[in-house]
């Protein structure tokens, strides 16, 4: 199996291999604490730009009244997938019918309820 990955143990990239597959990743959590939830969130913006605390109060609210949202999506989304474009992405709380959608750019600016 191995022998038939597009790169060596060196990490080399071997010969350009295009697929445009298409795939859903689902994942479902718990809030247990939005407090550590929140600072997480609010830890991974500021060390990916030189966001401000106010900035970060705007994009996930404050740590009393965090965006769970906005939240679990800085946190759960990689910055990039190698190899891979990022289509669409859906949150969804359990109790609620409608989605949270978030597109485009991959930074902590974006907003996740815009589409």
């Amino acid at each position: 199996m191995i022998e038939n990955l597009p790169f060596n143990c060196a990490g080399e990239a071997g010969p350009n291999v295009v697929s445009h597959e298409e795939f859903w990743f689902s994942l479902k959590v718990r809030v247990d604490s939005t407090a550590q939830l929140w600072q997480a969130a609010a830890l991974r913006c500021m060390s990916h730009s030189d966001m401000s605390y106010e900035d970060v109060d705007e994009l996930i609210g404050p740590i009393d009244d965090p965006s769970i949202a906005d939240c679990l999506m800085i946190l759960a989304l990689p910055d990039r997938i190698p190899g891979c474009t990022r289509l669409d992405v859906a949150l969804q709380a359990s109790e609620s019918p409608g989605l949270v959608t978030m597109t485009g750019s991959n930074d902590c600016r974006s907003t996740v309820g815009l589409s």
